[in-house]
């Protein structure tokens, strides 16, 4: 009977552990790398979003294991923010695009379904991949010169400042 309960200790002990690290979620790179722990974000405004940001690693089904030069050969993905009246301009490694965005309260955001775009087709460019993942996008982290857009929890992409 001793023997059960000692068990039946260790047991919850385990789970008691493994509950509290259920919470953190990683993400993966296009290039398919080994994904961090996505932090709580920031306190961000619409203010940090200002600037032109190039895009650093894309997360969607489509372009897993993928590397940023092999998804677009020609042209990196940008984006530049003028947060005053919430407009957004730039490419999606093939098209040009453009439009407005919402970002009420904090770090939540609604982009991809306020943009155009011009309709060149252009091969060896994941330009539809890249447009999903901002239509995906619920809420954006500025940290350190680094643009990150997640959906839920689960990092979409990342930009550098240029």
């Amino acid at each position: 009977m001793k023997v059960n309960l000692m068990i039946l200790a260790v047991a919850m002990a385990f789970s008691t552990v493994a509950c509290n690290t259920t919470g953190k979620k990683s993400e993966a790179t296009a290039a398919g790398d080994t994904a961090t722990t996505v932090q709580k974000p920031s306190v961000v405004d619409n203010a940090s979003l200002e600037g032109t940001w190039e895009l650093k690693s894309i997360t969607t089904p489509e372009t897993a294991g993928k590397a940023l030069k092999e998804l677009y050969k020609d042209k990196i993905p940008t984006l530049t923010f003028t947060s005053k009246d919430h407009k957004v301009e730039g490419n999606n490694g093939c098209n040009g695009i453009g439009g407005t965005y919402e970002s009420e309260k904090g770090n939540s955001i609604k982009i991809g379904d306020k943009l155009v775009s011009t309709m060149m087709h252009c091969e060896n460019a994941a330009y539809n991949e890249f447009m999903n993942g901002l239509k995906s996008t619920t809420n954006f982290d500025v940290r350190d010169n680094e643009l990150t857009f997640i959906s839920g929890d689960i990092v979409v992409m990342q930009f550098v400042k240029k």
